[in-house]
């Protein structure tokens, strides 16, 4: 009888391992959900009426890149550029960078309108962009004297140049710039948009320019003291 007793567990035992195993139910899973690309932004254009006024007041420019040797044999190369001021200012923030911009036209196929810097503010350091500026380095006393001796009026003539043993034929080396604000900013514009072949090569607005990117260069502006007066600006609608 105990055999019996133990030969039925056993069957029991084994007849309940080869029994299937329910299958789970499979659990719904979200539906995944694309990351959203960012569209691109851009500047917007000069509108016609002006570009076809600055395309009739300045003939399209060739080459701009320098050499000059001076008399201690010292060779001075630089790129430079004629801009035309729309008097619209503004600022962009970049970064750690905080910016003080005029748009300005470029004079060209297609005649583009970009940021030029005015100035950079960095933390307690406000850098002029403007070399015919020789005041306090403060942020509003440069503005406000800008404003009040006309450099930004619309039409005026600026002249943004940019020079050092960085600079070749070839274009602008921003890594062997420097560490300082100037540098520091060049860098960024061209490591982040890479627009310094289109500037140097004059096709600057034959295409979209993206938003954010502005010419970080020195600049120059046609005033009393360099430029009879009737050559200083242009009449723009």
């Amino acid at each position: 009888m105990r055999k019996v007793t133990l030969l039925f567990v056993s069957l029991l035992l084994v007849g309940c391992g080869l029994m299937a195993t329910p299958t789970p139910s499979p659990t719904s899973r979200p539906t995944a959900t694309p990351t959203p690309t960012q569209t691109p932004k851009y500047y917007p254009t000069a509108d016609p009426q002006t570009a076809q006024e600055l395309r009739y007041r300045l003939q399209e420019p060739g080459g701009y890149y320098h050499e000059v040797t001076a008399p201690d044999g010292l060779q001075f190369k630089y790129f430079s550029l004629l801009v035309i001021s729309s008097g619209e200012i503004g600022t962009l923030q970049i970064g750690n960078f905080a910016l003080d911009i005029l748009w300005v036209y470029e004079r060209n196929r297609i005649v583009a309108k970009y940021p030029l810097v005015l100035g950079v503010q960095e933390g307690n350091t406000y850098v002029p962009y403007y070399v015919g500026y020789s005041g306090t380095p403060e942020r509003q006393t440069y503005l406000d004297y800008l404003q009040q001796h006309g450099i930004l009026e619309r039409g005026r003539k600026i002249f943004p140049s940019i020079s050092g043993s960085y600079v070749s034929r070839k274009g602008i080396e921003w890594q062997s710039c420097g560490k300082d604000v100037f540098c520091r900013l060049g860098r960024y514009m061209q490591d982040t948009y890479s627009q310094d072949y289109k500037v140097i090569n004059r096709v600057m607005g034959w295409e979209v320019i993206p938003e954010g990117w502005a010419l970080a260069w020195m600049w120059d502006a046609a005033t009393d003291a360099n430029s009879i007066p009737e050559a200083q600006k242009i009449d723009l609608p």
